[in-house]
This record gives C-alpha cells, sequence and structure tokens, in this order.
C-alpha cells in the first residue's frame, strides 16, 4: 500500500481534527466519526500519521482494553512517551481517528510510541497499514456468535491479520492453544507468556471452544488447566503442545479488590509483581503486557514495576466511589469472561450487591444465548451475595435464567431505568459489584460518573 500525498495529508489531518474538535465541543467523544473524515480525504492516511513509529497491537475476545492500558502504562515508565486509542474504539476508523489526531498538521507522528487496541475481524485492515513492532492476542472465547459464527472463525481472522504482516513479533497466551496455534506456519517471531502448573489446577477442562488440534485434529489432553481451556495442553496425535513461555506466572500469592500480587519468572529469573487490578484474568493480562514490552526492547523490570500503578481502563475493573461506598464495574460479554468475574466475587468473602445488565445491540451480539452456558448457578449460591438487581433491554430473559439458577424473588429486582437503579444504590451499604455487557456498561457509566463526581475519558 502507499502512502498518500502531501498535499492529501495535511487535507486528511486537518478535516480529522476539526471533526473531533466540533463533535467534542457537542459534548460527544468523537472516537470513529473523524477516522472515517480523515479516509475520505486519503484512503491511506494511516500509512502516513503512523510512518516510523514502534506499535503493538492488542486483539483477541478478552481482556483487550485492559491489556493495552498496562502496557501504555510500562512504556511511559520507561520514559517514552506513548499513544493510547483509550476510547476503545477500534475498528478501522477508530484507530485512524485516534493515529491522525496523534500527527501533526503535516502528517508526522507526535509520539514514537502507541498501544492501539484492535477487533478480531478489523486486524487485517489496519496492520498493513501501520506495521506494528509487535501484536498481542490475548485469548480466543466464544464471542459474538451471530458476527463471527463461531471462535474458529475469529482466529482466521485474526490470522488473515499476522499472515499480513511476517516480520511483526506475536506476543502469545502459551495456555490458549487456539491463539497459540497462530505459531503454526507463520514465520514470524514469537513471545510467549502463561501459567506454569503450579498456578494451575487438576480437573475436568471445558474443551467447549478448543478441544480438536488444528494440526491432526486429535483432542488435547491436559495436565493441568487454569480455567477454562487454558492450561497445558497436549496432542497425543502430533506433539503440538503448550510452549515453554518467556514470561510465566510461577505463583499468584493474593487476589483482592484492590489488586493482585504474583511471582513471575521473566528472562529466567523469578521476581514478585504487584497488579493494581484484581481477577486471575489480569495476571495474565500482566503477563502479556511485560512480553509486549520485551518485544518493544525496552526494560521489563521497570514494566513489571509499573504494573503496581496501572489503572483501570474504563468498565474494566473501574471503581466508582457512589455515596462513600464502592462500586466495581467489570465488564462481561460471554460465558468465559463471566465465569471468571463469578470466581472472583465468590473468592472475595464479603457480603455484596451485585447488578448485572444486558443489552443484545449490535455492540453486543444480538445473540444472549450465551447466558444459558454461564455458570449463573455459582453466583446465586455464594452466601455473600445479598441482593441483585437486574437491568438493561435483556432484563426480563436474564432474571428467567437467574431463577433457574437459584435466585428467587427476594434475591433479584428487575429495575428498567437507569437513574432509578442509581437511587436504589445510593442506599446500599454493602459492596456493589456492576457486571454489564457493552452497551448497558456504556448507560450505566453515563449515570455513574455524574455521581461519582469522574469526568469521561475525553474531558
Amino acid at each position: 500500500m502507499s502512502k498518500p500525498g502531501k498535499i492529501k495529508t495535511i487535507l486528511s489531518v486537518a478535516a480529522c481534527k476539526g471533526t473531533r474538535a466540533l463533535l467534542r465541543r457537542t459534548g460527544r467523544g468523537g472516537t470513529a466519526v473523524p477516522g472515517d473524515v480523515a479516509m475520505k480525504f486519503a484512503d491511506h492516511i494511516l500509512e502516513a500519521v503512523s510512518e516510523g513509529m514502534e506499535i503493538v497491537v492488542v486483539t483477541g475476545t478478552n481482556g483487550k482494553t485492559t491489556t493495552c492500558s498496562m502496557i501504555e502504562h510500562a512504556v511511559t515508565a520507561c520514559g517514552k512517551a506513548c499513544l493510547l486509542n483509550r476510547s476503545g474504539a477500534n475498528l478501522l476508523s477508530g484507530i485512524t481517528a485516534d493515529l491522525t489526531c496523534n500527527a501533526t498538521a503535516t502528517g508526522k507522528p507526535k509520539t514514537h510510541y502507541a498501544v492501539l487496541e484492535c477487533d478480531e475481524a478489523a486486524l487485517k485492515q489496519v496492520v498493513p497499514l501501520i506495521h506494528p513492532k509487535a501484536v498481542v492476542v490475548t485469548n480466543l472465547f466464544s464471542d459474538q456468535v451471530d458476527r463471527y459464527g463461531g471462535v474458529e472463525n475469529t482466529l482466521k481472522e485474526i490470522r488473515k491479520g499476522v499472515e499480513k504482516v511476517p516480520e511483526t513479533i506475536l506476543v502469545l497466551n502459551a495456555e490458549e492453544p487456539l491463539s497459540a496455534s497462530l505459531s503454526l506456519g507463520t514465520p514470524n517471531p514469537v513471545i510467549w507468556y502463561g501459567m506454569d502448573k503450579s498456578v494451575g489446577v487438576q480437573g475436568n477442562v471445558d474443551l467447549k471452544d478448543a478441544h480438536v488440534c488444528p494440526r491432526c485434529g486429535s483432542e488435547y489432553t491436559y495436565d493441568y488447566h487454569v480455567y477454562a481451556h487454558l492450561g497445558g495442553f497436549a496432542c497425543p496425535g502430533c506433539g503440538y503442545r503448550r510452549a515453554e513461555p518467556d514470561v510465566a506466572v510461577t505463583k499468584i500469592l493474593r487476589i483482592a479488590p484492590d489488586g493482585s500480587t504474583a511471582v513471575m519468572r521473566i528472562g529466567g529469573k523469578e521476581q514478585e509483581v504487584k497488579i493494581a487490578v484484581p481477577a486471575v484474568y489480569n495476571v495474565y493480562n500482566a503477563a502479556a503486557a511485560i512480553g509486549a514490552v520485551k518485544a518493544l526492547g525496552l526494560p521489563v523490570s521497570k514494566a513489571a514495576a509499573s504494573l503496581a500503578s496501572t489503572q483501570s481502563a474504563f468498565g474494566r475493573l473501574e471503581t466508582f466511589n457512589i455515596g462513600g461506598n464502592r462500586l466495581q464495574m467489570i465488564l462481561v460479554k460471554n460465558p468465559a469472561g463471566c465465569n471468571q468475574a463469578f470466581s472472583y466475587l465468590t473468592g472475595i468473602g464479603e457480603d455484596y450487591t451485585a447488578v448485572l445488565c444486558l443489552n443484545n445491540r449490535t455492540g453486543d451480539g444480538h445473540d444472549i444465548s450465551w447466558i444459558e452456558d454461564t455458570d449463573y448457578e455459582k453466583l446465586c449460591a455464594d452466601p455473600h451475595l445479598k441482593k441483585l438487581y437486574v437491568c438493561g433491554e435483556c432484563a426480563a430473559q436474564l432474571s428467567e435464567r437467574l431463577k433457574r439458577a437459584g435466585a428467587g424473588d427476594d434475591l433479584q429486582q428487575i429495575v428498567t431505568d437507569y437513574n432509578e437503579l442509581l437511587k436504589l444504590l445510593l442506599k446500599e451499604k454493602r459492596p456493589i459489584y456492576a457486571l454489564p455487557n457493552y452497551t448497558s456498561m456504556m448507560e450505566l457509566r453515563k449515570v455513574l460518573i455524574p455521581a461519582a463526581g469522574k469526568k469521561d475519558f475525553w474531558e
């Protein structure tokens, strides 16, 4: 692909910045539309505004936004200015908007580094234009089945992108057999991250999303697992198996609402790493972030230390103070992520109120049948769950699923209006955990932000 000429670049940058400024003056975020405007003046404006940059792209089903935040914070801790597409607008238009607004009037990038969240299906459009230094793949679970049709199709979309940038370093989860298979048949160098057997557990493995080897079709065996299908997989047919991680979690010492502590082996040396956000899946994200910094050639010791002060990305274990009480928001959008959120909640050991919100818009996936495969029984059986509010456009369907899981009318309450929900939450004395999917998260945040005295990402 060829860069646009000088005049087209100048016009494209000016149009993009002007559109974003106008949208934000009218109280909107200006995330994707400015990128669409920029591309009308120059189709391949990304080629110009990213030239010479060292860019990390993060894709995968769960954990993209949090991992991006960790990497950006680590790069900054290494003394480097770094762009982050903080809005989460991760399609071609949103990424174009952020990189173009990061450029000078003539299209030169203002920062040498960038960390970009990218939708799995958009990867093939984005990476040939920006030539990233590294692509991080977090994991692959069933998600938005009406859009992708299945997790195998999601993997195919990511592979299409990877094949367009054979020189790019892949940072892959050693325990996730689907995304790990991107190393098969590609020339890309790989940095592996993961958790050692000492962290895993024995028992049955959930093989719904990944059960057969991509090489020979044999069913995997596991000597341990962490959650879902992540763990020490091996194919008895052809020998495809978990790789030895370059960044390995050897112990998890603490998981609490205010963060986690783990021991990681990095470059052959073990060190204790504090992580400012909780939950086991964020320990994976932290290891991925260190792998990305390693790919950039920056000091991994500084990256590891920076994780103690990483702020949560919006909606991803984001904390709000409402009426002197703590509300923590956990974005959930598929069975694997939801079940891990339940494992976190039920492991805290304190009484709490939960809020479950479910929409079925395009941004979420119209098919909500995934709630049938989600372990709501685990949540509803927790003796520390004292109240459950159910919200969103699909509240009725979710409420019925919760009833089958054991949540009677004495425990759960449907609330149809978010302002009314806020009034109820302001009366709560227990910690509150809100688990919305994407569009319901955006709606819930609209009422929580002013109540907590916070500002939106672009303000």
